[in-house]
């Protein structure tokens, strides 16, 4: 079962322990700042890494197949990334998912069911 997320002060930082995989660490904010994203999530990895070391535990890893996670889709980097755009007109369109196949992008939910 997983414990509620913890975060930092602006909520711009999650960790939840045993959710989807056994750590889950998220970076997130509103606007187009990518970088700031994902310096922040790259830096407060770090922090978990040296404080996991500092315990003698590690991530595990493999030289041919990345870290190792509980999930096979996470296999490797374990990295996945996100933006959230509305794009309420052109969700509607009848090629719309023909073109998110052909790009290899995903249309999901951010609230309402069945909203792009």
């Amino acid at each position: 079962m997983p414990l509620p997320p913890r975060h930092n002060d602006n909520k711009t930082f999650l960790v939840w322990i045993n959710e989807e995989d056994h750590l889950r660490v998220i970076s997130m904010q509103k606007g187009g700042n990518m970088k700031e994203v994902f310096t922040r999530f790259c830096n407060g990895l770090t922090q978990i890494e040296g404080l996991f070391k500092s315990k003698n535990y590690e991530f595990m890893w493999n030289p041919h197949l990345g870290y190792i996670l509980t999930c096979p889709s996470n296999l490797g980097t374990g990295l996945r990334a996100g933006v959230h755009i509305k794009l309420p007109h052109l969700g509607k369109h009848d090629k719309f998912a023909e073109v998110l196949k052909r790009l290899r992008l995903q249309k999901r939910g951010t609230g309402a069911w069945g909203r792009v």
